[in-house]
């Protein structure tokens, strides 16, 4: 029998390495990038950071830009996981790197067979984020068909000045075929703690976020999500999104409220004669366009059954939100990452895959 030419696989079914390093001056390389069936890991076009030229020295929220942010697409053969297919991810992050994660669409998780009715489907994420570096995961939904089976756990350890972005989010199935969050059970965790770069013994918890979705009967687990076809979390902490996230929690203080003001009867700032002051009137063409987009993101919150809420947790901050439908949820998250900017700037048309 013929023997193969190439050095036998050391990595598990499943098992995936991602190392980002930085190499001199400011270049980011894999110093490792493996995976094994049924995991893809692959790399794609990266989005070059231009560093604008009105920026002053020190006024970057890190001190140094990398020249580039790359982009890793995280797929599985068939678009999905079949229970018991277990995926486990190792990430390492060095200093001052930046990395996008996306998809090229839902994940699917396909029904627990019938000989193994409570197989499940699993994905685990460690990692590990230096000083200065930033992650930004930004996949497509996760789809749980009926009667499937799904784990998933995510761990985070950050330096101080690292940032990260998670995005979260699971649909009610294949609405197509008239499914409505009929999976036996989904859990979502993800953890962030705060690691001491000088002792990586030393931690402290950042955020632990649990979702649990399961019910012996679909028609129950239906009912507790109230007719929404989406629900998702975004957390946002480090200084790379510290603007992302102060934006999204001054959207939501200016939400109208039972018996607030409504947002139809704003009127631009204007002088005490009556006219506007010529050395605002930049700022106040501005404020009129921002309100125009905020009217106008109310009126499609409302006609897309959107819910959401924004809270800081620790130094971090957390958005909840809801949809009637997938579409509707991607319609409000992109506006709301387009119109602040942070994504498509700091981590490339990659980052928005996702909200197309």
């Amino acid at each position: 029998m013929a023997t193969s030419p190439f050095a036998k696989s050391t990595s598990n079914p499943g098992q995936g390495t991602i190392h980002l390093t930085l190499l001199p001056p400011a270049t980011p390389t894999y110093s490792s990038l493996n995976y094994a069936y049924p995991l893809k890991l692959l790399p794609s076009t990266p989005h070059i950071l231009v560093v604008p030229e009105n920026e002053p020295p020190g006024d970057s929220p890190i001190p140094t830009h990398p020249t580039h942010v790359p982009l890793l697409f995280l797929l599985s053969y068939g678009g999905g996981l079949l229970p018991p297919d277990s995926l486990s991810i190792a990430l390492t992050l060095d200093a001052l790197t930046r990395l996008t994660i996306t998809t090229q669409g839902f994940t699917k998780i396909f029904p627990s067979p019938q000989s193994a009715p409570l197989a499940t489907a699993a994905q685990t994420l460690q990692a590990s984020l230096g000083h200065h570096s930033g992650l930004l995961i930004a996949p497509d939904p996760t789809q749980p068909f009926d009667d499937s089976r799904y784990v998933q756990k995510q761990v985070f350890e950050i330096a101080d000045t690292a940032s990260l972005g998670v995005l979260d989010w699971v649909s009610e199935g294949r609405r197509a075929r008239g499914e409505n969050w009929g999976c036996r059970e989904c859990r979502l965790r993800c953890e962030i703690w705060r690691v001491d770069e000088s002792d990586r013994s030393k931690k402290t918890l950042l955020l632990r976020d649990n979702i649990l979705l399961s019910s012996t009967k679909p028609e129950i687990l239906a009912r507790r999500m109230d007719n929404l076809g989406l629900f998702g979390t975004l957390i946002l902490v480090g200084p790379l999104f510290t603007a992302l996230g102060d934006f999204f929690v001054k959207e939501f203080d200016l939400l109208p409220r039972i018996g607030g003001r409504d947002w139809g009867d704003r009127s631009p700032m204007t002088s005490s004669t009556g006219s506007l002051a010529t050395d605002d009137a930049g700022k106040v063409e501005e404020q009129r366009r921002v309100s125009q987009w905020r009217r106008e993101r109310l009126k499609e919150e409302k006609a897309d059954g959107v819910l959401w809420t924004a809270a800081r947790v620790r130094g971090c901050v957390v958005v909840k939100f809801g949809a009637r439908e997938i579409e509707g949820g991607r319609r409000w998250l992109g506006a709301m990452w387009k119109e602040e900017g942070t994504v498509g700037r700091d981590f490339g048309e990659g980052g928005l895959m996702c909200v197309r």
